[in-house]
């Protein structure tokens, strides 16, 4: 099976259900506090997921049905792949909020395949960790006012800090439900 190449992006329909009604809604409902907790929430949930799996099983990469909000490329990965992926994405998210903060354009470009992993290695759950605690710390200690600036994520619309921070919890939870699969789909091939 030949999956669609990075960047391919998501289905029309979901694509624009994300961007027109979900973010809208989350941003209108959570805040800085509760979209923190709400993330740290979904790290606690992976960590319960994967605890008790071996390195073998983080690092096998398994083919899963496309669930949503993931795109049909990233369906063939291992658990440390998408831990991978969400600390990649965990410093690129952070970096946009503190530069918008400032009222600074955030001039780097964002690309879906920029913050693709690139291995599949060992202490993934440790790196993911460890980057989720400086996260808590650098929101603790942010002002917490909503910046003019402004910066677009490549599938959606111009986020605000804020709104990148309810993105950070967002993302979370949907790659915690990809690692889901992941799981399951390692049990049903007995490798767990």
């Amino acid at each position: 099976m030949e999956l669609q190449k990075a960047g391919s992006g998501l289905p029309n329909i979901e694509r624009l259900f994300i961007k027109n009604i979900l973010v809208p809604l989350t941003s209108n409902i959570f805040t800085w506090n509760s979209a923190l907790y709400m993330y740290k929430k979904e790290i606690q949930k992976i960590t319960k997921l994967i605890i008790s799996l071996e390195d073998k099983a983080l690092q096998q990469k398994t083919i899963i049905d496309r669930t949503f909000a993931i795109e049909d490329h990233s369906r063939q990965f291992s658990v440390n792949m998408v831990l991978e992926h969400l600390t990649i994405t965990g410093y690129g998210i952070m970096s946009v909020i503190d530069t918008l903060s400032k009222e600074k354009e955030f001039e780097k470009e964002i690309t879906v395949e920029g913050v693709k992993p690139f291995e599949n290695k060992q202490n993934s759950l440790k790196d993911l960790l460890a980057f989720s605690h400086k996260y808590e710390n650098f929101i603790n200690n942010l002002s917490k006012e909503q910046s003019i600036a402004t910066k677009k994520h490549p599938w959606f619309i111009e986020f605000n800090n804020f709104q990148w921070s309810v993105f950070m919890f967002m993302h979370t939870f949907i790659h915690r439900r990809q690692i889901k699969a992941i799981v399951a789909q390692l049990e049903r091939e007995k490798i767990v």
